[in-house]
């Protein structure tokens, strides 16, 4: 049950996530709080895993994007088998790393930016690129 719980939510996420920027509730230090709702008297009502209300004193809505290297990136729960992480953005680029299949929770690596169609994310402290197809944006991870 746990399993498919995490699999709904990551292609819920997935397919959200598409549109390469969300507005996200940051605090007064910059730190994400959740993805952004809406506006009330008040409050910013947000969500992370569900849904609830902070205080607006102290916090701001911002927008996140992929091309900005915000947020975060993981492999797209669609494909099948390993995901190459390649040293450029192009095809036949060196592969320097590969994410696996996952049982259960994805891994998630920072996003760096966008180049070509790739997603450029940091992984095992090398910086490489992938394919945007292979993968899935979000502005925080909730996994």
């Amino acid at each position: 049950m746990k399993r498919i719980f995490f699999l709904l939510v990551g292609l819920v996420c997935c397919i959200v996530a598409s549109a390469q920027s969300m507005k996200m509730v940051v605090d007064k230090n910059g730190e994400v709080v959740g993805r952004y709702v809406r506006t009330n008297a008040s409050t910013y009502t947000i969500s992370v895993q569900d849904a609830y209300d902070v205080p607006k004193a102290g916090h701001r809505v911002v927008t996140f994007s992929a091309a900005a290297g915000q947020g975060i990136v993981y492999r797209n729960q669609d494909k099948k088998g390993n995901i190459n992480v390649r040293k450029g953005a192009y095809r036949n680029s060196t592969v320097i790393a590969l994410i696996p299949e996952f049982d259960g929770v994805p891994d998630t690596y920072p996003c760096l930016g966008v180049k070509n169609g790739y997603y450029k994310i940091r992984i095992d402290g090398k910086v490489g690129y992938i394919r945007k197809d292979m993968a899935c944006w979000d502005g925080m991870s909730t996994f």
